[in-house]
């Protein structure tokens, strides 16, 4: 009995497409249905029809020993391939994947590799619905010669009067209610675009091309007495058994082979589009599920319903109404246009007519929700993944941590100890470069026992957690490994001293010892001040959190014991000999080890601290700027009172020092708050002295050096500063003498002057 063999030449996540081959399918009654799929991703095919499976999902295929080979292979409700899986898994038929495999594409050669953009996914860009993932990566081309390389639809498109081949697609045959017929008519139209424009193809495509027959061949000779075959249209013209059986042959032998593993992870619709940079082929995905899922007279009703309860709840004037009349506007532009149904550019053009008053800005909220999409697909725990996987999924299920597409704020008490493991998890996942969690600053009344985050999960942090696994098969282990590797690579105090603290925050008992370890070695032989500043402030963040973490932090003790007296020691000599740029970085890393200094409130290391500030405050060699700095450390620490203060003030503004010393000095005791000389008349009084006794030339000089000094100061202590200098009669003023100034051509300006601030005239 002859084999009945039909070409179903679909465009990729094509809601029509998916539509009319369902409808084609249901006629047909195929024994067996072939899919463009890579042939090692027809195994995890088995569980596509999982109930707990819910798209958009896609199937990862990667080297298991070389992780950075992978490929994603993302499936929506409205793509035409899921829907044949699903309906050969209702009928009972068989279905085979007949694409290249992963394993051989990983594994061309290098020459070929290089001639070629890798794939990162089976689907085609969305102006070239019927091609492979090769030509997705294609440059958008400037010449027309090239862009119909780039995409040949274009070239129906043109004819048709269209010049965007993607509107003329979507119109003729994503917008058509399924029909069976469709099929010949595409594969007519692909027959005759190839002949016609005989444009030649990438080695990867007749690579693949060859593999696809060979399986035809194969499937063929099994006696399947109905055979169907989905794929992209581009390719189905030439998918026939008897073309060029010698050169596929010779074509693929010999090709390399890699191994390969497939597993489900969860999709976005994000992902799927253009939006978000990945060439899925997609430019509206949740228009695209509207237009798959509802019944063709109900589609433009039920996107306008949507997006006027979606502005609702942004509290913007939406009513039935305001749906009625927006149907009705895009009902009538696609009349205009010669549309048989409004697309979605009608739609959103309606929307932003009457829902947003003519305004775009309103409608950005529709258009991410139902144009866009925010939908995350669901895979389930039990189908097959790796160990890493299967532990971080059931830390999310046991912590109630569920991963979402959209950012979510998380606010953890760490007080809590379902918070404090669920800080945990996220700290030690960081470590992984498993970004799913972004810390963010805090402010409040919580302190130390606060903790906020913002999580979005990604579909590609499941590549990350899959490359994860090769340092451990839970998420602890995985992550104390990792940092114990990254620890012994540091070369700086700074880099594992900051490693330390990460890794206390995330609660990696097992690789504590080893960092503490490595901290010891690279301390002992450290000899840079800079280095041991860096240093101080995450091991003092580590000995704070050991309290509210409940971790042991009596190693990590021990190392502060020994770096805090060798800090002092070379603190005095570091801050000589340096220019102004060399001293900024330097200043920043004595704040944060001052700061770090008062939270171990620890008396001994506390006078060592003020002893080498007093050491840079009196060292006429030290740069102006930290001189300035550790005077107002040492005030603001009641180290020193106002009268020694004054004094010291008094010294850096001396005649005979240096302007720019002067200068880089009040900038350093200055530095952060206006309060200090608000508060402190006396050092007020010396500092407005200093200025008004400058000459008029340096005084210009040095105002853009001082103004960096007041920058940091809040609105109102610069108002107070204001009012004290216009308070203070004893404020030196420059005598109309010493000022050059021709009186009689000014007082020429002063009729002008009272009429324009409308002032009577002074006698």
């Amino acid at each position: 009995m002859p084999t009945d063999l039909r070409l179903f030449g679909i465009r990729h996540h094509g809601p029509g497409s998916a539509a009319s081959l369902v409808a084609a399918l249901d006629a047909f009654r195929p024994d067996i249905v072939l899919l463009e799929c890579p042939a090692d991703a027809e195994a995890a095919l088995v569980t596509a029809t999982h109930p707990e499976l819910r798209p958009p999902v896609a199937l990862l295929v990667y080297n298991p020993k070389q992780q950075g080979q992978a490929s994603f292979l993302p499936f929506a409700e409205f793509s035409p391939e899921w829907q044949a899986i699903q309906w050969c898994a209702r009928h009972a038929a068989h279905v085979r994947c007949m694409d290249l495999p992963m394993a051989l594409r990983f594994g061309i050669k290098d020459a070929v590799a290089e001639a070629l953009a890798p794939p990162t996914a089976p689907e085609p860009a969305a102006a070239a619905p019927d091609l492979g993932p090769e030509d997705s990566a294609a440059p958008a081309a400037s010449e027309p010669a090239d862009a119909l390389e780039a995409d040949p639809v274009a070239y129906i498109a043109r004819l048709a009067g269209y010049a965007d081949s993607e509107q003329w697609w979507e119109t003729h045959l994503e917008h058509a209610p399924g029909n069976a017929d469709t099929f010949a008519v595409v594969l007519d139209l692909m027959t005759a675009l190839r002949e016609e424009l005989a444009r030649p193809e990438t080695e990867e495509t007749l690579l693949r091309e060859a593999f696809m027959r060979e399986t035809l061949r194969a499937t063929l000779g099994q006696g399947y007495a109905r055979v169907a075959v989905v794929c992209g249209a581009w390719h189905a013209p030439v998918l026939q058994p008897e073309l060029l059986k010698k050169e596929d042959k010779a074509r693929l032998k010999g090709l390399k082979k890699v191994p390969t593993e497939t597993t489900w992870i969860p999709w976005t619709y994000e992902r799927l589009s253009f939006s978000s940079g990945y060439g899925a082929g997609v430019l509206s995905p949740a228009w695209y599920e509207v237009l798959f899922s509802q019944p063709r007279a109900e589609v433009l009703t039920h996107w306008m319903v949507q997006a006027t309860r979606l502005l609702r709840g942004q509290d913007v004037d939406a009513s039935s109404a305001h749906a009625i009349e927006g149907v009705r506007l895009a009902t009538a532009l696609a009349a205009v246009r010669g549309l048989a149904l409004p697309g979605i550019d009608e739609l959103q053009e309606a929307a932003v007519a009457i829902l947003g008053g003519g305004y775009a800005e309103p409608l950005d909220l529709v258009h991410r929700a139902l144009v866009i999409g925010e939908k995350l697909g669901e895979v389930p725990a039990g189908l097959p993944a790796t160990p890493l996987q299967q532990d971080l999924a059931q830390q999310q299920k046991t912590l109630r941590l569920k991963p979402e597409a959209l950012p979510k704020p998380l606010d953890l008490d760490l007080r809590q100890a379902t918070q404090l493991d669920r800080s945990h998890l996220l700290h030690r996942l960081r470590l992984l470069d498993i970004t799913w969690g972004q810390p963010e600053e805090v402010a409040g009344k919580s302190g130390t026992f606060h903790e906020l985050w913002k999580l979005a999960w990604q579909p590609e942090l499941a590549l990350a957690v899959i490359e994860a696994g090769r340092w451990g098969n839970t998420v602890l282990a995985a992550a104390a490994t990792r940092a114990t590797a990254r620890a012994a690579e540091a070369t700086t105090l700074e880099a594992v001293s900051q490693l330390l603290e990460d890794a206390l925050r995330a609660d990696l008992g097992p690789a504590i010892p080893a960092l503490v370890a490595r901290l010891e070695s690279i301390g002992a032989s450290t000899r840079d001040v800079t280095h041991l500043l860096a240093a101080l402030p995450p091991l003092v963040q580590v000995l704070r959190y050991g309290n509210v973490r409940r971790t042991d932090t009596q190693q990590v003790a021990q190392v502060v014991q020994q770096l805090v007296p060798r800090l002092c020691i070379g603190l005095p000599a570091a801050c000589t000999g340096l220019d102004y740029a060399a001293a900024q970085p330097l200043l920043e890393r004595i704040e944060a080890s001052h700061q770090a200094i008062r939270l171990l409130e620890n008396s001994a290391h506390a006078a060592d601290w003020y002893a080498a500030l007093a050491a840079v405050q009196r060292n006429a060699a030290s740069n102006g700027l930290l001189a300035g700095a550790a005077t107002r450390f040492l005030f603001d620490a009641q180290q020193a009172d106002a009268t020694v203060t004054a004094t010291m003030l008094g010294l850096a503004l001396a005649p005979a020092q240096p302007t720019d010393y002067a200068t880089a000095w009040i900038e350093g005791f200055l530095r952060g708050s206006g309060l200090l000389l608000i508060h402190h008349r006396e050092l007020f009084g010396l500092l407005d002295t200093w200025l008004g006794s400058l000459p008029e030339e340096t005084f210009r000089e040095i105002v853009p050096l001082l103004r960096r000094a007041f920058t940091d100061f809040s609105l109102p202590e610069r108002r107070q500063l204001l009012e004290l200098a216009g308070r203070d009669a004893a404020a030196p003023v420059a005598s109309a003498d010493e000022v050059a100034f021709d009186w009689e051509r000014g007082a020429l300006v002063l009729p002008g002057l009272y009429q324009l601030l409308a002032v009577p005239t002074l006698a």
